[in-house]
């Protein structure tokens, strides 16, 4: 790596040189570069990732609000972060030290509080929680920080302070801050806005200034700082508080697409104007909306939300991972029972291979074992091309299209009526299928039935088989219909049969 490293970074410094990344002002980081790219909004386009340590990253996202329950909305959001997230531990291995801002007093918290008759902090705490909850239901990996902004006044009070001081801010006259956008001439790098127009109340100076500290109004909780009374404002809280853990320099920040602007474009102007440097995150990542049918937004504002717990009443946590998989975490996803059913086909067909693999492989059927390269080197070339996708801003959509390839190509070799025999690449085939699944965060297990349940359910399915053969054999329609019948009652009760002419295979959907 050392002897190559000279001969890529000439190479990606005359990338970065090119028209594009001086128009949008995104500067490539010093360092080693991983051989991963990813889609920056700054750049409008692929960057190579590079990280001052070839081995650690850092990351911040953006979290909860935490004044209401957490819908299917977020969760795309969030299962598609942890999703990047397991990407570049598992497969760049990258040691990623993750932080998350939690906002725990609001314009929203403090309504809720005050129409619940609830302390503000009683509020936070009870929505915080429940978060928590739903994200370990959908098997998200929980950062390894956790950051709230009442935890975190003094760190914002200084924070603020500094840039005051800098006269990269100002002081109104009821108490409250406001960033002068004015003299950050690279403001709207992330997005571009229109600058000129009139300012939107009094107090602030030019239309795009923004609050970092709001002056205490009555009835809301308020904290004393050196200029005045009041919270601060919510662009401020990450800021602060990044700043605190990571310094000067951020490698990932990611959140939903809505925080483009205005929140991540105020954050990275005030943290450049505090830490007096030019670009403070290197790699923005923004998540696509989830919509419902007919194009629009999932969200509380328009009453349209789904909850995390109904979704997994009706569909596991597994389901829900594939279909963000299967999309790409950049775009829109619309959300509908025909995307996750079909969903829960793919999930299906990977869950009825390995199955179908472990009864191939500890067949007692006489056959005469084989190597069969050829498939060796297909799934070799399947290996390379999903590391290659995933490279590629985390292209998970190719990486299951390119599994489920290899999953028809093991499947022809298996239903073979032959007395060819080929445990070793089919063997590989599925251990490499469950180690990519996996690292995705797939948990392709029925956590919640017993080994006798599985006892009783595996009895029946061979049973049914044998009926099912026999009818066959005999042409009896009735007796077809019969199993017909049971494999559809139990698709009812989420147990799926996969039959085919040697033997019947079953999976749960729990």
């Amino acid at each position: 790596m050392n002897k190559l490293f000279p001969v890529i970074s000439r190479r990606l410094s005359h990338v970065c040189s090119l028209k594009p990344y001086k128009e949008t002002k995104w500067l490539m980081p010093n360092g080693n570069p991983t051989g991963a790219y990813i889609y920056n909004c700054v750049a409008n386009g692929k960057v190579p990732v590079i990280l001052s340590d070839p081995h650690i990253a850092t990351w911040y996202s953006c979290g909860p609000t935490v004044y209401d329950s957490a819908h299917v909305g977020h969760a795309s959001c969030y299962v598609k972060l942890d999703i990047i997230q397991r990407i570049l531990k598992s497969f760049f291995n990258i040691k990623l030290v993750t932080a998350m801002g939690i906002t725990d007093i609001d314009d929203k918290i403090i309504k809720k509080s005050i129409e619940t008759k609830t302390p503000f902090t009683t509020v936070a705490k009870q929505y915080e929680n429940e978060f928590w909850l739903d994200m370990s239901s959908l098997n998200i990996e929980k950062p390894l920080i956790i950051t709230r902004v009442s935890e975190h006044i003094g760190t914002i009070e200084n924070f603020i302070q500094k840039l005051v001081d800098s006269e990269m801010a100002y002081v109104t006259f009821d108490g409250s801050v406001y960033f002068d956008t004015s003299k950050f001439p690279t403001y709207g790098k992330l997005q571009k806005v229109q600058k000129e127009g009139e300012a939107s109340n009094e107090e602030k100076r030019h239309k795009m200034d923004f609050a970092l500290w709001k002056a205490k109004k009555p009835g809301e909780p308020s904290w004393d700082v050196a200029w005045s009374t009041g919270r601060p404002g919510w662009h401020i809280e990450c800021s602060a508080m990044v700043s605190k853990l990571f310094g000067s320099q951020l490698d990932f920040h990611a959140g939903g697409i809505d925080l483009q602007f205005p929140h991540h474009e105020n954050e990275e102007a005030q943290s450049c104007a505090f830490h007096n440097t030019r670009q403070w995150a290197n790699y923005w990542i923004h998540v696509g909306h989830l919509h419902v049918k007919g194009d629009v937004k999932m969200s509380k504002s328009l009453q349209n939300t789904i909850s995390i717990p109904s979704i997994l009443e009706k569909y596991s946590a597994d389901v829900f991972r594939m279909a963000c998989l299967t999309s790409n975490y950049r775009y829109t996803m619309e959300y509908s029972d025909e995307m996750m059913k079909t969903a829960e086909e793919v999930l299906n067909k990977f869950k009825f291979f390995l199955k179908d693999a472990s009864v191939y492989v500890n067949s007692s059927a006489p056959g005469i074992r084989d190597y069969k390269k050829k498939i060796i080197d297909d799934l070799q070339k399947i290996e390379e091309a999903n590391l290659e996708a995933l490279k590629s801003d985390f292209d998970t959509a190719t990486c299951i299209s390119n599994l489920l390839t290899l999953v028809s190509n093991a499947n022809r070799i298996i239903k073979l009526n032959s007395n060819e025999y080929y445990p070793v690449p089919i063997v590989l085939i599925a251990e490499y299928i469950t180690s990519v699944l996996t690292r995705l965060g797939l948990k392709l297990q029925d956590c919640e039935e017993s080994i006798i349940s599985n006892t009783i359910i595996d009895t029946l399915v061979e049973f049914r088989q044998s009926v099912r053969l026999n009818a066959l054999k005999r042409k009896d329609k009735d007796m077809l219909q019969a199993c017909d019948v049971v494999r559809d009652k139990l698709k009812k009760n989420k147990i799926h049969i996969n039959d085919s002419q040697k033997v019947s295979s079953w999976v749960s959907t729990k």
